[in-house]
């Protein structure tokens, strides 16, 4: 007897998604009158956190705006770089915050800007191994450095969450795609220190990265790419993708950099613009990339919870630079800065 092919993998689809942004908006100009220049080229604005907030009281605003509070799904993927305890599950903390159950199933992926489409590539794939069950993928970061860093004047924050279970539905959610490679002297934390830092070695770990994933990806260009990081580092992965500019999604001129967060925010902007029949793919670059393919049978924004992120990112109050640092903590040794 011949042997048999194995079946074919469950279809996987998005159920639903939203975005959280902090309510707090540095402009650029703030950076331009205390240093004489902004370091971020291509930020008009950011989104920033309040003393009170951090990557955590986004990922729980983000998962109650998508309806996990009213129907928690049977598993959690936190992907952050900045949450508050190396060791103390923050993905408990959020079940915790949305639910009673004390049965669903917790993962945090971290250490890179890539955990956030990390997350929601994980939560498809338990969709997958687990015909008929649903998960939460939630990225968040509030990622930080210290005030004399020209790093830190692109640091921005915020979450998005997605709703994944079992196809078909409006927008289906594909293979994910991804490599690795060392990144020494790039964006970097050391497990004692609060400060995303860059040693500014100027070594090209992006292009070579862009190169591998796409000689392992399907050749078919996406109708909307959806891409985290700096505006110098999206440019390049925008020229290296061959895809034109009007079918970029992308937050980080009015956001700036959300670290793991970034890609999946710029994800519910190509959900909110993308039209029925459309190929997206969400890309996240550091220590190599990843991709993830999604397509759309129908308009992906009916699944859509709350205001688009585009509207979130225009509205929030600005600040200045002095009462940035207070709420960031910059200001102060007893709370982590050194400035």
């Amino acid at each position: 007897m011949p042997p048999q092919a194995p079946p074919a993998a469950s279809p996987v689809a998005l159920e639903a998604y939203a975005a959280s942004l902090p309510a707090l908006r540095l402009p650029a100009a703030a950076y331009k009158a205390a240093w004489g220049q902004c370091a971020a080229r291509g930020l008009r604005r950011k989104a920033v956190c309040a003393f009170d907030e951090d990557a955590v009281t986004l990922a729980v605003a983000a998962a109650r705006a998508v309806g996990a509070e009213a129907h928690m799904p049977d598993a959690l993927f936190l992907g952050a770089t900045t949450l508050p305890y190396d060791e103390k599950p923050s993905a408990a903390t959020v079940v915790s915050a949305l639910s009673a159950r004390s049965d669903v199933h917790v993962v945090e992926l971290r250490g890179s800007t890539l955990a956030g489409l990390q997350a929601l590539a994980a939560a498809a794939d338990y969709c997958r191994a687990h015909p008929g069950r649903r998960a939460l993928a939630i990225a968040a970061d509030a990622p930080a450095s210290a005030a004399d860093m020209p790093l830190e004047h692109g640091l921005g924050a915020g979450a998005a969450a997605f709703v994944v279970g079992p196809g078909p539905g409006p927008v289906t959610v594909g293979r994910a795609t991804a490599v690795s490679r060392e990144t020494f002297g790039a964006r970097m934390r050391r497990q004692d220190s609060p400060w995303t830092t860059d040693l500014e070695l100027r070594s090209d770990t992006l292009g070579p990265a862009l190169a591998d994933l796409k000689a392992a990806m399907t050749p078919t260009p996406p109708a909307r790419l959806a891409v985290g990081g700096t505006a110098v580092e999206i440019r390049r992965i925008v020229r290296h993708m061959d895809v034109p500019q009007d079918a970029v999604s992308s937050l980080f001129a009015d956001v700036g950099d959300a670290g793991a967060a970034s890609a999946a925010l710029a994800l519910a902007e190509a959900l909110d613009k993308a039209a029925a029949g459309d190929a997206l793919l969400a890309l996240a670059t550091g220590a190599g990339a990843i991709a993830l393919e999604l397509r759309a049978s129908d308009r992906p924004a009916t699944l859509r919870r709350g205001p688009p992120v585009a509207d979130q990112a225009a509205a929030g109050r600005e600040v200045d630079y002095v009462a940035y640092l207070k709420h960031r903590g910059l200001l102060s040794s007893s709370i982590g800065g050194d400035a």
